[in-house]
């Protein structure tokens, strides 16, 4: 529920804020990492839990995906290709893993 207010949050800054406040949000580095790390999370969890993808094969994957995009938007004039962006795309997945293990972890526990 947080990551979603999170993102409404950001939304609604980006598109209805003045230009000069909107710009001193957005020029934070931080904002661009949490977005990678926030968008590559959801997306794990999407691939996993919606589309029904093990683990094993989702997170090679989508770690295989990010490495694409970043060496895709560096052939791009208007982008450019990161590799923090890339190494936030990986926490993003990690952190799916994690919290999926961590609920597992606590589903068993409770189920004893």
């Amino acid at each position: 529920m947080t990551i979603v207010i999170v993102i409404t949050s950001l939304f609604f800054a980006h598109e209805f804020l003045p230009d000069t406040l909107r710009h001193r949000i957005f020029q934070f580095p931080a904002i661009d990492t949490l977005g990678h790390l926030t968008s590559f999370f959801i997306l794990t969890w999407v691939c996993h839990s919606i589309l029904k993808l093990s683990l094993a094969i989702c997170v090679p994957l989508l770690i295989f995906y990010g490495a694409f995009t970043e060496i895709g938007q560096s052939f791009l004039v208007y982008r450019s290709g990161e590799f923090g962006d890339f190494i936030a795309d990986i926490v993003g997945i990690s952190l799916f893993v994690v919290a999926k293990w961590l609920y597992l972890g606590l589903a068993k526990k409770t189920s004893h």
